[in-house]
């Protein structure tokens, strides 16, 4: 039997493991100055980000239907099982795409699950990952529905903005209004509500202390559990290295990933935004 997991560029799942495990990568559109790319085909991340500053408008775009509709009658042809995983409906319209495009090309040989993650970035990749990695060990379609199902509701994600200087300008966070006329000392962590993402809580303080603070939030939650860990950065590379050493000496890590926050959070939080997506084991 032939089985395929698909999901979307806005996943941030390191391009060697996906295409290790097979995973088909569906990428969003970046529109730069006017300008449409291809996330991670059209233009490279590091340069994104090595450019950003340099942009004066700047957003993406879903997955356009023509191309998800030509996509899906090629899978359908070729597999037998196919397990699609999105990024939040109330985030993007891919998922709503798929949805429609699903519905309007049923083929009766080809068995079709559509997920919404209710999530961004490594916090549904994380899922995905492990969905890709139970069809090769050959469980049953089902089996891998209930599992992702789960994985996804018990993954939390946070987002940790060391400065409002770009998210002043973002319109797709919840609380938003509550940052405005603070000072730029201010560092909001964000987290996923319902699908969208939220203010959780405020830091203050340099950057380093941020992150301990964040620890000790993340220690209470996590306790003895072991997890499976994703560290989301954009172009602060040196305070991801010593985040990861942190989090392996203090948490039972089974996996640790460690990727480039797309241009779908890039946008919205900024460059220096890092991401902490973890998903608690059972014992």
């Amino acid at each position: 039997m032939k089985r395929l997991i698909v999901t979307d560029s806005t996943a941030d799942i390191p391009a060697n493991i996906a295409k290790k495990l097979g995973i088909e990568v569906l990428p969003v559109n970046v529109v730069l100055d006017g300008r449409t790319y291809k996330d991670g085909i059209d233009i490279n991340i590091m340069e994104f980000y090595e450019n950003y500053e340099k942009y004066k408008t700047m957003h993406t775009e879903p997955v356009p239907y023509q191309e998800y509709a030509l996509k899906f009658m090629q899978w359908t042809s070729r597999y037998d099982e196919i397990l699609i995983i999105h990024c939040s409906a109330a985030l993007s319209e891919t998922f709503n795409t798929a949805k429609k495009v699903t519905e309007e090309f049923k083929d009766a040989k080809c068995r079709v699950e559509i997920m919404d993650s209710r999530s961004c970035s490594m916090g549904f990749g994380v899922a995905v990952i492990e969905a890709a990695k139970m069809f090769k060990a050959g469980k049953e379609l089902g089996s891998v529905v209930y599992e992702v199902k789960r994985m996804l509701d018990g993954t939390t994600s946070y987002l940790a903005i060391p400065t409002l200087k770009y998210l002043r300008k973002r319109k797709k966070i919840g609380g938003f209004k509550s940052l405005l006329g603070l000072t730029l000392g201010v560092k909001p962590v964000l987290g996923f509500e319902d699908g969208r993402l939220e203010v959780k809580t405020r830091l203050f303080g340099k950057q380093p202390n941020m992150i301990l603070s964040m620890l000790d939030m993340i220690k209470k939650e996590i306790g003895s559990q072991p997890i499976s860990l994703a560290i989301a950065h954009g172009r602060n590379l040196d305070l991801v290295a010593n985040l990861r050493t942190v989090f392996t000496d203090t948490f039972d890590c089974r996996e640790v990933y460690r990727t480039y926050f797309g241009p779908s959070i890039g946008i919205n939080a900024g460059p220096e935004a890092i991401g902490v997506m973890y998903y608690k084991h059972e014992k």
